[in-house]
């Protein structure tokens, strides 16, 4: 059971660093990626993947290198921390290789050239204290193939903390809450419950850790904390259930005892998990081009939980966005924008941080009595009325753990 458990800092590539999304085509760059110089060919690789159901196919062009890249926003504002970039690469060749570049130095590691899938590390990196970027580059060399897959970058000396020997998982028991607000009403039998809402989540975990003698087994289980409690209190962990669900939470408490000699450690954890849910560990993107009045589409949602989505307008068919309303037929939420966005500029709102963005600058004051909008299990059907625009809704699928 312990196999299926591990634990990893902030991600700062947990939104599109698993390759899951190819909004722009499956031979294009995978969402949120973009084309690193000219690689022969990019495409998007259901067979030779590690996690999930996609993995990236780079391909070095016939004059050198090629492959894809991303920056992190506000990457000047970390000079002097330390980062560490990990990447799953499978290449018969030993020229493919990861990159973190903060524009002043860089950390390269090649493929091992083994044809299997295998974790590049770069060494903890200091970025330098003039920094200009975070810039993760994915590379295959000229002519050389290889399939990349997830992807993550922290503010860290170390990456996963994986549950295995000698870490040991042998009970995990999350505990959900619901929130029901509860009335009596006076001459009437039962009592009135308008609404139900998920409060925070417990997970309990249980377990042992040992070691071959009393000093492996301290040393052992000194590496198993460090990988519980981040030295930022305000930072969530990432805990991986099944590879591919992360739920976001604190740890809220530890326990343990020492048995067998100083041998074994048996230990009970407690984590709160604020948003009550996991979450896919990528995001989906669904991109729907206006070029009509009115507009009808649609999207799969295959979450058993709610979901805020970020939805973007996007004004790139050549006219400014000077009308815009976005319906959820199926929840009945409305987006109604009262501004103008200019031509090549984009209007973004954040449903769950609930901000709006018109070109960068805060426009909260257009977004009038609108719906911060959520998806729901099954299919949503949207409607759109306005100006020619391109939409984005990004999501992550959330789950009940």
């Amino acid at each position: 059971m312990g196999t299926a458990f591990k634990i990893l800092p902030k991600n700062f590539l947990e939104d599109w660093g698993e390759f899951e999304e190819w909004a722009e085509g499956t031979a294009s760059a995978p969402t949120g990626w973009i084309k690193a110089t000219a690689p022969f060919a990019i495409s998007r690789e259901a067979t030779n993947i590690k996690f999930g159901v996609y993995s990236a196919l780079v391909i070095g062009s016939t004059g050198g290198l090629g492959g894809i890249y991303r920056t992190i926003p506000s990457g000047d504002t970390y000079n002097g921390k330390t980062f560490k970039l990990g990447v799953w690469a499978k290449s018969a060749s030993t020229g493919p290789y990861i990159e973190l570049n903060d524009g002043v130095t860089s950390s390269t590691v090649h493929a091992d050239g083994l044809n299997a899938f295998s974790f590049l590390t770069t060494p903890a990196m200091k970025l330098d204290y003039t920094a200009s970027q975070i810039r993760i580059n994915l590379m295959a060399s000229q002519n050389a193939t290889c399939y990349f897959d997830g992807a993550v970058l922290c503010e860290s000396e170390t990456l996963f903390t994986n549950f295995t020997d000698p870490i040991d998982v042998a009970e995990w028991s999350p505990s959900i809450t619901l929130k029901q607000d509860q009335y009596e009403i006076p001459n009437e039998e039962g009592s009135l419950i308008p609404e139900t809402h998920l409060q925070n989540n417990s997970v309990r975990l249980a377990g042992q850790v040992v070691g071959s003698d009393v000093a492996s087994t301290r040393t052992n289980f000194d590496t198993f904390m460090k990988g519980l409690l981040a030295w930022r209190s305000t930072d969530k962990r990432n805990l991986y259930l099944y590879d591919d669900r992360v739920a976001e939470c604190f740890l809220k408490g530890v326990n343990w005892n020492y048995e067998k000699g100083m041998n074994m450690i048996r230990y009970n954890l407690n984590f709160s998990v604020p948003r009550s849910t996991s979450r896919y560990f990528n995001k989906y993107r669904k991109r729907q081009v206006i070029a009509g009045t009115v507009t009808e589409f649609n999207l799969t949602y295959n979450g058993n939980a709610e979901s805020k989505p970020v939805v973007s307008f996007i004004a790139n068919q050549a006219v400014a966005i000077t009308t815009c309303q976005l319906e959820n037929l199926t929840t009945g939420e409305n987006i109604i924008i009262s501004g103008t966005v200019p031509s090549g500029a984009a209007l973004d709102i954040d449903c769950d941080a609930g901000t709006v963005f018109n070109s960068s600058v805060n426009a909260l004051s257009q977004f009038g009595t609108s719906d911060f909008m959520k998806l729901v299990r099954g299919t949503n059907y949207f409607r759109f009325s306005g100006s020619n625009c391109q939409i984005n809704i990004d999501y992550y699928e959330r789950f009940l753990i």
